[in-house]
């Protein structure tokens, strides 16, 4: 009789990623297609917002708008400009209408733990999450503003 036994272990300095660190990279994968801006733009994705300073340009998949969250289908994508004009994903945000704008509540269930950052956007009655998947910001994967984007 062969008995198999399969062991897993991180090294030393490893830890063991967080729920949400294994989350982010499925949303990374999910949308990695819109690396290329031209399939972001053929797949319907429309400017809904001009540039916001800090963030970018907003693209929103009208399909997507229906009031729920769906950790691998975020709403929108955020692009920037790169030095040459053409633009370069840097980050997706979840956008979420709650029942009653007058009244949000709580924001939506996200990533697992609470270490995402909903915030109430009132002029638009919606709930909104970034997540900073391909630029870096120095003030967190989740913060709404990325400081290292100008205005």
């Amino acid at each position: 009789m062969l008995i198999v036994t399969l062991t897993w272990s991180c090294g030393e300095d490893e830890e063991p990623k967080a729920i949400w660190e294994e989350e982010v990279e499925q949303i990374i994968q999910a949308t990695s297609k819109y690396l290329n801006f031209e399939t972001a733009t053929n797949d319907g994705l429309i400017d809904v917002s001009g540039y916001v300073p800090n963030m970018g340009f907003h693209y929103l998949n009208p399909a997507l708008a229906d009031g729920t969250f769906d950790l691998l289908k975020p709403e929108i994508v955020l692009y920037l400009p790169d030095d040459n004009g053409e633009l370069q994903m840097v980050a997706v945000e979840y956008s979420i209408i709650p029942n009653d704008p007058s009244s949000p509540g709580s924001p939506p269930a996200g990533l697992t733990g609470d270490i995402d950052e909903w915030h109430f956007n009132e002029i638009i009655g919606h709930w909104q999450l970034h997540v900073w998947t391909v630029m870096e910001n120095p003030d967190g994967i989740f913060a709404s503003f990325n400081t290292d984007i100008g205005d």
